[in-house]
């Protein structure tokens, strides 16, 4: 009888067996072996092997539907009932806590949600597919106050690049992404750089910042940067951008707005200890760009790693071929400078497409450590390093005139600027509950940049060097309480930058070291700033939020002139103090799920750095900047108002509106040394000029923004944004420089399993003639002779990922291969690019 019954269940165990399947794996193995097996052993066999089995059954694995990547914090929630489980590192999740056929949400901000039941998810082999939502006012933002928030709490327009996009544009540099992902406008004087442009306000007056701590230092000119191209786009998480005066949060230099940049970091494991990383290598024609990136991480339950390098050799950059036949000849270099026999000569460029002199070679590391103290302590310690080669300066290469005979006589025989190299440590001590906050980060930090600029004129023997080194300390400390209704948040912050700087000329021949005046201030500078700032958000029932904030900033300025070889107008020290109360009030009316309307006024600030006031001499085209210690701090008051729609959960639109009032702005304008409005300056009769603050300036302009999903794989997105800005005189208003034409972009994408593509445009319209800026920032010797023609480009981008471990990446840019530059530029944009990636994973 015994043997009967084992006999029926050997043959019951069998037939289940025979039928069950495990991740899309059936079983016969098992069953030839329990057919063999003697009857005492079978029941236990049973269980010790389905049991796992049926545990691996209830755990489903939560993909992102493109990249194949899991999504990690994914929350699954019943129709009824309050059990929430969420998905770990691996994307996996246990959904034994739930029926069969319990119908469950599975959700994660950005995504669009999916249901369905365990019933179902074992049809679809355990794995189910997220796809990304084209906007989605739900989800947080941190740059706004330094803490999470709801998007749609937020008064202030905040743009959100997250890392899938970072991922899928795949661009050469910070600047690039900015620029293609249509969030802002990018100038660039040489391929090595790229210098934001928000609401009309550029350089010095928009504020870079990297994992909350501010990157602007004393020497940001309020000319064009290229210092965002230190922040390595492979290492980011996220990407805010604030459009907008953003001072109590971030104090001096926030006036038209702040780029937060965030990198990544390897989240604990509370499973255990998990490696993983990946790697890429890039390759695009325009200039022959060879990219690498690889990184590791490490999570366990108590301290976690993530490191990123990135190798990157840029070579010359080669412009389009379609050209405007109104300009046939604009932006070609039809040579380049050789040195034969001690002497410099003109040589021929073989294709005037091609920009000789743009060619550069880079590498960025980022380390990431974090440890776990305590349930509610983790320290983070956070490294960054990035340094290039000698970076071209090549709209000052492309300088050239003509003789009587039709020679070409080049401006310069040798400019660029030396490795640019910025170093930040910081250490972030991040708290929970502890009384008198909720969440608390205390980051004290402390950067090295290095900077240095080197020019030879095209009949000289000697190489002009000018060396600058900055030291700067910081100390964030940031708060949040939350009481019921109120949110508040709340901190301190401190920065010292100690600038050192030299310059001195080298004969190329025998080495021989002369005198050159420094860029800056000899005796050194400093810069010392203070602020505290509060800040408060009130849900006003269900349908309005309130948002406050005051901020107070001091600002202490001292530069010690002690150069006696050559003008001695400016010698002995100068000091300086500028302080500022800047507020905001803005108010969000959601009078349903679908709505957002949003008021905001606030005031920004910005006290002259060493570069305003210091600054000794920067010769450009016949024009001389000198010193002015008189300078007083720049100040704006704006106000804005936004509207969102949201149309049967497919279609949203976004507008935003805003004007700026700028006063004591500072512009470039004629000033006198020793009542003389002209000197020899590196033997160029030069117009003096100098920083002077205009009584007033204003902006104002809009936005708008629209994304459709058609459907589950198509998606539309489209922006705008249009600029104008004047400065007041007593007559009439003249241009206002930095002033952006209007922008746009427009793309269609196509998301489905495995694959994501988009054929998208970029355009910009003309800045005419009459809309520059006679201080000479807009650099109209670069554009045509009626300004800046308009511009548009067709480009189609598509991911395949082979499995969630490869992927292959391609990109066709410019496709008509159009010849353009950006307005302001010095270089001209590149011309038909195919660029592909291979990306890999573990």
């Amino acid at each position: 009888m015994l043997r009967c019954r084992c006999a029926s269940l050997s043959r019951a165990v069998r037939t289940a067996l025979t039928y069950l399947r495990i991740g899309g794996r059936t079983v016969f193995a098992l069953a030839i072996i329990i057919e063999t097996m003697k009857p005492p052993f079978l029941f236990l066999l049973t269980l010790l092997c389905a049991m796992p089995w049926v545990a691996h059954a209830q755990s489903v694995t939560v993909f992102d539907r493109s990249s194949l990547q899991p999504l990690q914090a994914v929350t699954i929630t019943p129709k009824s009932g309050t059990t929430v489980v969420i998905t770990d590192l691996k994307g996996q999740v246990d959904l034994s806590a739930f029926s069969a056929d319990e119908p469950l949400q599975f959700h994660l901000l950005g995504y669009t949600d999916v249901t369905l039941s365990r019933t179902e998810a074992a049809a679809a082999k355990y794995r189910v597919y997220l796809s990304a939502a084209p906007i989605n006012m739900n989800e947080f933002v941190l740059s706004a106050s330094r803490f999470e928030e709801k998007r749609r709490d937020v008064p202030e327009q905040i743009t959100l690049l997250k890392r899938r996009d970072i991922t899928f544009l795949d661009q050469q540099s910070t600047g690039d992404l900015l620029q293609n992902s249509g969030a802002l406008f990018v100038q660039k004087s040489q391929m090595g750089g790229g210098s934001p442009v928000i609401r009309g306000f550029e350089a010095s007056r928009v504020l870079l910042v990297v994992d909350g701590v501010r990157m602007n230092n004393a020497i940001y000119r309020a000319g064009h940067l290229q210092d965002i191209m230190t922040v390595d786009q492979n290492s980011l998480e996220r990407i805010e951008v604030i459009s907008g005066p953003a001072s109590v949060v971030y104090g001096s230099d926030a006036l038209g707005g702040v780029v937060h940049m965030m990198t990544r970091s390897a989240a604990f494991d509370t499973t255990g200890t998990s490696v993983g990383g990946g790697a890429f290598f890039r390759y695009s024609t325009a200039n022959e760009e060879k990219s690498a990136n690889v990184n590791f991480s490490l999570s366990g339950r108590r301290m976690s790693s993530f490191t990123s390098i990135t190798g990157s050799d840029f070579g010359d950059l080669r412009q389009g071929s379609t050209r405007n036949p109104f300009y046939e000849d604009f932006g070609r270099k039809p040579f380049t400078v050789d040195r034969v026999d001690g002497e410099n000569v003109v040589v021929p460029n073989p294709d005037s497409n091609v920009q000789l002199g743009t060619a550069y070679k880079q590498i960025d590391v980022l380390e990431k450590l974090r440890v776990r103290s305590g349930e509610r302590t983790v320290h983070q310690l956070n490294f960054q390093l990035s340094t290039s080669t000698d970076v071209p300066r090549y709209d000052r290469l492309s300088e050239y005139s003509v003789d009587p005979d039709g020679n070409i006589v080049p401006g310069s025989a040798e400019w660029y600027y030396g490795p640019q190299k910025r170093m930040l440590v910081a250490y972030t001590l991040e708290l929970e509950k502890r009384g008198i906050f909720d969440q608390a980060r205390i980051t004290p930090s402390y950067q090295s940049i290095e900077a240095s600029r080197h020019n030879r004129g095209f009949t000289s023997s000697r190489l002009s060097n000018r060396e600058e080194k900055v030291a700067v300390y910081g100390f964030n400390a940031d708060f949040e309480k939350r009481i019921k209704r109120h949110e508040l948040r709340y901190g301190l912050e401190f920065y010292y930058n100690d600038v050192a700087s030299k310059g001195y000329r080298t004969h190329i021949e025998t080495g021989e070291v002369t005198y050159l005046n420094s860029r800056y201030p000899t005796g050194g500078s400093t810069m010392t700033s203070y602020a505290a700032y509060l800040s408060h958000t009130m849900e006003l029932g269900e349908h309005w939020v309130i948002s406050e904030g005051l901020r107070y900033t001091q600002v202490g300025l001292e530069a010690t002139f002690a150069d006696t070889s050559t003008y001695e107008f400016f010698n002995g020290t100068v000091t300086q103090t500028n302080g500022a109360f800047n507020w905001r009030l803005g108010a969000m009316y959601l009078p349903g799920r679908d709505w957002r309307i949003s008021i905001l006024g606030s005031t920004g600030f910005r006290a002259p750095n060493v570069d305003d006031m210091g600054k000794v001499f920067d010769s450009a085209g016949g024009l001389v900047v000198v010193p002015n210690p008189d300078l007083n701090a720049e100040s704006t008051i704006n106000g804005e108002i936004g509207l969102s729609k949201t149309f049967v959960s497919r279609y949203t639109v976004e507008l935003n509106a805003f004007y700026t009032q700028l006063t004591n702005a500072l512009v470039i304008a004629d000033f006198e040394v020793n009542g003389q409005d002209s000197i020899d300056y590196d033997g160029t009769l030069s117009r003096v000029t100098a920083l002077t603050n205009k009584d007033e300036a204003y902006i104002y302009g809009a936005s708008g923004q629209v994304a459709a999903r058609f459907n589950d794989h198509f998606t539309l997105n489209s922006g705008l944004t249009y600029t104008y800005g004047r400065v007041r005189t007593d007559t009439t208003d003249v241009p206002l420089d930095h002033v952006a034409p209007v922008f746009g972009r427009t793309g269609l994408e196509l998301r489905v399993k495995r694959l994501r593509t988009e054929v998208y445009v970029i355009y910009n319209g003309w800045k005419r003639l009459r809309d520059y800026s006679g201080s000479g920032e807009d650099n109209l010797q670069y554009a045509t002779v009626n300004g800046m023609p308009a511009w548009c480009t067709v480009n189609v981008r598509a991911s395949f990922a082979f499995t969630r471990n490869l992927a292959l990446q391609m990109g066709l840019e410019n496709i008509t291969d159009l010849n353009y530059r950006t307005f302001a530029s010095g270089v001209s944009a590149p011309g038909r690019n195919f660029q592909i990636s291979l990306r890999a994973s573990f």
